[in-house]
């Protein structure tokens, strides 16, 4: 059950520039501070306190993964992990999912090749039950046969939402052909037929093989007190028995002596390709020279596997820069040997041949020559950015020290930025040499077919190296202050949170129109922004470049409004028209309606520098609200094509942010659904398997405002999902919300304003749209007042309008 993966493409213009500068003194989140203990039973414990946010992240991850799978099980460690979701002895009834909900809190988890895991972040007052929660999945699940059908359903649906990407695709298919022996090739859904014979007893006899301290990592980062949580741990973990970890792999994967190529066809209308080569674990002495040579090729991923989804874009003058269209570069870390692939576009009238050639040509140039020290000092700059960005949430540091310490690299990820630092060009070309190689390749293209969608293919020593030590720094044990506004002498709004959880910064400026050439992300119905990551030491040469961008930046001519073959981007699309009633976006502005900057910035500095460049510029007005009459009349898509998965929408008019009669029905949503839970979520996914994940959405523009929820599910199961969907909606008139669920829907929504927003781009992004919605910002406080003032009337009041919205339909 991996976090949600849209297939829209939402392209946002995130400039990370410069050089690095001097990292902050202080930043809090230092992961040099994480104190390590192992329990008698094996359980490694890694605390870290931070006082920056009132949360508590944990991170419980497990050595298991696709790689111990064996043939006729593929996809048994990502089943386990969705029943891992269900029940337990002490939370029965979907308790470890829901309980988490009620708090305020989220959850996630996902299956990866070395390893299974799970992470939530809740208000600090209830670590305690994310750790009770962690017991009970650690040796008291209850994998109840009856259950296993309608998780079967949800893994399928799953699987094929991926079908429906064919980058998804792609990956599997050529990490599968790159692999022969070692079972990194599983893919971790596994296959089809595999996975609708998985039996109950598989599942049960799994999990006792892998689920135990030794061969699990538990990590806690936040606002707690460690000597406290360890007595805690200790407690609830403790009885646990000692078992033997599970061992590594055996098999080694043979030296590739030559090339090896496969073709998928599928119903996408681009051609695109991958080319996979070997590359080192976390645990080889090459890891830091090899990401250098990624940042050479390509760009820096930085190494948060949960933030890189199949692949980041090569920047402009890189080595890649050119080969192809929208090219990009995908290095996750693992415990043994994995894979680097490269990715892009072509026309259809490009040969194969061609671009193989053209990309083998740029990586030999390379190999063949000795990186100048300039651009070698650029590329280690690169990598540490990465590296600071890798880790901006308490729910980033638990990620990231669960991960390492899950391939037994924890002390490569602790010494990665000295490590990085002191690769020279002939580390580089080293590794290019000893890894890059043609004949060492192995190639997949993805071509439109009209056939039908692209088949499903399977994707896929220890040596430590001493530690370098790092001083750690104090902890930061000052809260989060409260964000601070201003207005421009032209009037425009500025908000400045100033946060020091990293040593980073985040500019966004909001524009009050459609996209133009500067800005692509829409933070609110009706807005775009132009967005930059940077450094603090940055951001008076970031904001000088935003006004030169939006002062010479031109209106798109011509949007691209021609309807999409995909069906999630199609169901959006459908969505827009609805809201903006079909009509054309507004003419775009180059006046900012909203600045805001969150980082490690100070108030008064900050001002003083957008004062500078944009004080001259007088505030946009706001786009006029759309005329738009609303019928609730179902509309069905027929895109022509075949498709792994169809889409379900709902969509119905709401109230402005700014009433009650929007925190009422913002309420009733929750009791619908969020998530994987709610209502609907909970008849549509836990009890009979028809979907795998219902995103539902209050999307305003600060004057009109609706509520959209958007399912994917497989064509054969697309009427009976329907029929749930009415049914759901009927009986909340003829069985209205309980008062439990309305007060666990305020405590869900007043807990995310505490945890939910930590990184700079996320508390930016919250403070934009609080302006958007009410020209104002809203502590958790304030929204304690305004949620204590809504009555459990006027959630019943608002129940007719909700089920009175259009049901959309998008199939083949």
């Amino acid at each position: 059950m991996k976090e949600p993966r849209s297939t829209v493409t939402t392209l946002r213009l995130i400039v990370a520039s410069g050089l690095l500068a001097a990292s902050s003194v202080n930043a809090a989140l230092d992961l040099q501070n994480a104190s390590v203990e192992r329990l008698s039973n094996g359980l490694t414990v890694i605390l870290l306190e931070d006082r920056n946010f009132p949360v508590a992240s944990v991170q419980m991850l497990y050595r298991v993964g696709a790689r111990d799978e064996v043939t006729g099980k593929t996809g048994l460690a990502h089943f386990l992990e969705h029943m891992a979701f269900r029940d337990s002895e002490n939370f029965p009834d979907s308790g470890l999912t829901s309980s988490i909900y009620a708090r305020g809190g989220e959850w996630h988890g996902y299956t990866w090749t070395d390893q299974t895991t799970y992470f939530a972040t809740v208000p600090k007052e209830q670590l305690d039950l994310l750790l009770r929660i962690e017991a009970d999945r650690m040796m008291r699940l209850t994998i109840s046969p009856d259950d296993m059908d309608a998780e079967r359903g949800a893994v399928l649906a799953e699987m094929h939402m991926y079908e429906n990407d064919p980058t998804s695709m792609l990956v599997d298919a050529v990490v599968y052909t790159s692999f022969l022996g070692h079972p990194y090739r599983n893919n971790t859904i596994g296959w089809q037929s595999d996975i609708e014979n998985l039996q109950h007893e598989d599942v049960v006899d799994f999990y006792q093989r892998h689920y135990h301290p030794a061969n699990a990592v538990l990590v806690v980062v936040g606002d707690i007190d460690s000597a406290a949580t360890q007595s805690r741990i200790t407690e609830l973990f403790g009885e646990f028995p000692k078992r033997e970890p599970t061992a590594r792999p055996h098999t080694l994967e043979p030296l590739q002596q030559g090339e090896r190529r496969a073709l998928l066809h599928g119903s996408s209308d681009r051609r695109q390709f991958m080319i996979a080569y070997r590359a080192p674990s976390a645990n080889d002495p090459d890891y830091a020279a090899f990401l250098v040579a990624q940042s050479l090729l390509g760009a820096s991923s930085g190494v948060n596997f949960k933030q890189n989804d199949w692949g980041t874009s090569v920047r402009t003058g890189a080595a890649l820069d050119g080969a192809a269209a929208m090219v990009t570069t995908w290095y996750p870390p693992s415990d043994q040997d994995y894979v680097f692939v490269i990715g892009g576009f072509v026309d259809t009238d490009v040969s194969e041949t061609k671009v193989e050639q053209e990309v083998e040509k740029r990586i030999a140039l390379l190999r063949r020559r000795t990186v100048s020290e300039k651009r070698l000092a650029m590329a280690i700059e690169d990598v540490l950015e990465q590296l600071m960005f890798d880790v901006e949430t308490t729910e980033d540091a638990a990620h990231q020290l669960a991960y390492f310490e899950g391939l037994h690299a924890l002390d490569t990820l602790l010494a990665l930025p000295d490590r990085v630092a002191a690769v020279t060009a002939m580390d580089v070309r080293k590794v290019l040499m000893r890894y890059l190689l043609p004949e060492r390749r192995s190639i997949v293209w993805y071509e439109p077919h009209s056939g039908g969608p692209a088949t499903q293919l399977p994707p896929g020593s220890d040596i430590k190296v001493p530690l370098a030590v790092t001083e750690p720094q104090a902890l930061d044990t000052v809260p989060l202050p409260l964000p601070v506004t201003a207005r421009l002498s032209g009037g425009i709004p500025v908000i400045v949170q100033s946060n020091d959880l990293s040593p980073s910064a985040y500019l966004q400026v909001v524009l009050p129109s459609a996209q133009n050439e500067a800005t692509a992300n829409k933070p609110v119905q009706g807005f775009s922004s132009l967005e930059f990551q940077i450094r603090p030491a940055e951001l008076e040469e970031t904001i000088a470049k935003a006004r030169a961008l939006l002062a010479g930046a031109k209106h798109k001519p011509e949007l691209d409004l021609s309807p999409s073959t995909d069906p999630e981007t199609r169901l959006e699309q459908v969505f827009d028209e609805i809201i903006t009633g079909s009509e054309l976006p507004p003419a775009a502005t180059t006046a900012p309606a909203l600045i805001v900057v969150s980082g490690d910035v100070e108030f008064d500095d900050t001002i003083a520098l957008l004062e500078k460049r944009f004080g001259n510029v007088k505030v946009a007005s706001r786009p006029a609200p759309s005329s738009v009459n609303f019928a609730a009349e179902d509309i069905s898509v027929n895109l022509g094509i075949a498709i792994a998965q169809a889409q379900l929408g709902y969509i119905v008019p709401a109230a402005a942010p700014d009433t009650s009669t929007a925190d009422a029905q913002r309420l009733l949503l929750y009791i619908v659904s969020h998530g994987y839970e709610g209502r609907l979520g909970r008849a549509a996914i836990s009890d009979r398997g028809l979907a795998y994940y219902i995103d539902s959405s209050y999307r305003s523009d600060g004057s009109k405002a609706w509520m959209t929820l958007a399912i994917g599910v497989d064509t054969d199961k697309l009427d009976a999902l329907k029929v749930l969907l009415e049914s759901e909606l009927k009986r909340l008139l003829d069985e209205p919300p309980t008062l439990a669920e309305f007060e666990e829907a305020k405590s869900y929504l007043l807990g995310r304003a505490l945890s939910a927003a930590q990184s700079n781009e996320e508390l930016a992004t919250t403070l934009a749209v609080q302006w958007l919605w009410y020209e104002d910002t809203v502590t958790p406080k304030a929204l304690d007042r305004r949620l204590a003032m809504i009555s459990y009337q006027e959630l019943l009041d608002a129940v007719p309008a909700f089920i009175g919205g259009t049901t959309i339909v998008v199939t083949n």
